[in-house]
């Protein structure tokens, strides 16, 4: 069944849809770098940050560390991802670039421009399908 919105309610109304694409797009994006980093320690995979306004100072501490998906957001709480503000993926790691480059064997070189070319391309689909529902 078809939503109806009031033409007043129309830029909130895109705005708030924009915005959950948006959530999507960042804890996903997250995601997808953490779970596809190179693991020795897991400290490299579990260092990528979010960082609203850009990318944020920090790095975690040398040790071992469980992988997940889990978000670590700097300077603001996941979730609350709003239009206009700029969020950065980001590894503030030594050895980040290298890793990033195909230094090791378990992620070949342009891995992290893979992921943003698929998000690119379910971003597309999923605002496709948002524009639709409702």
């Amino acid at each position: 069944m078809t939503k109806r919105i009031r033409i007043e309610d129309i830029g909130s109304y895109a705005e708030g849809k924009v915005e959950k694409l948006l959530r999507g797009v960042v804890l996903a994006t997250n995601a997808d770098v953490k779970l596809q980093s190179p693991v020795d320690t897991g400290r490299f995979a579990m260092s990528w940050q979010i960082g609203e306004g850009g990318p944020q100072q920090g790095a975690l501490p040398p040790g071992e560390y469980a992988v997940d998906g889990e978000p670590d957001a700097v300077n603001y709480a996941n979730g609350s991802e709003r239009l206009g503000e700029v969020y950065s993926i980001h590894n503030n790691l030594p050895y980040a670039e290298r890793l990033a480059n195909g230094y090791s064997d378990q992620a070949p070189a342009g891995w992290i421009e893979l992921i943003a070319k698929k998000r690119s391309m379910m971003v597309k689909k999923a605002w496709k399908n948002l524009i639709r529902k409702d």
